[in-house]
């Protein structure tokens, strides 16, 4: 088991075999939880992955659908709801 030191501004270390073990690449993105009284490091999804479960990426989807001005909008809603 590898042993690794919290440095001041709260950054570690992996060791390097480790990292080759995991293929760990530069810029990959990693998960980070705390459970049971054990920190959990894990290679997160690839970066192609994680976009679609970035919930920004579904910013502007419904642009237009109910109107395009605040007015419009105000009418559809009212329409819906007198439905």
């Amino acid at each position: 088991m590898a042993e690794i030191r919290m440095r001041r501004k709260h950054q570690i270390t992996l060791p390097a075999s480790i990292v080759r073990e995991a293929k760990i690449e530069p810029d990959d993105r990693l998960t980070v939880t705390f459970m049971n009284g054990a920190i959990i490091i894990k290679a997160a999804k690839p970066a192609d992955d994680m976009a679609q479960d970035d919930v920004m990426s579904y910013a502007g989807l419904g642009r237009g659908l109910w109107g395009d001005t605040h007015a419009e909008v105000l009418k559809t809603i009212r329409t819906l709801r007198d439905e």
